[in-house]
């Protein structure tokens, strides 16, 4: 299944975000791996935010919501209603990831 990212609409594989993104980071491959285990609301806090943004990486409120990815131009700007439209289906689908990701892929979100 693949999502896209707001900014230069590159396809992302749903399962590259959600197990091998992590380690594009900085972060060792041990602390990558645990990275895989945590739960959902501590997957993107502070610090694996800026890990992943160091690495090109930008999301809304899940990793499946790319913003900004390593394939986008370094000042590229994201599309703004596609912003808007993909943070609506996030709080609307919640904890639902694999129905967010099919509606991001319907969509091609």
């Amino acid at each position: 299944m693949d999502v896209h990212c707001s900014t230069c609409g590159e396809p992302w594989d749903v399962h590259h975000l959600w197990h091998d993104a992590i380690f594009e980071t900085a972060l060792t491959v041990e602390e990558a791996e645990s990275w895989r285990s945590l739960p959902r609301e501590l997957k993107l806090s502070d610090r694996y935010r800026k890990e992943f943004q160091a690495a090109g990486w930008e999301f809304g409120k899940t990793v499946i919501n790319v913003m900004h990815c390593s394939c986008c131009p370094r000042n590229a700007k994201p599309n703004a209603g596609r912003m808007e439209t993909k943070a609506a289906l996030e709080d609307l689908y919640g904890d639902d990831e694999d129905g967010l990701a099919a509606a991001f892929e319907d969509y091609r979100l």
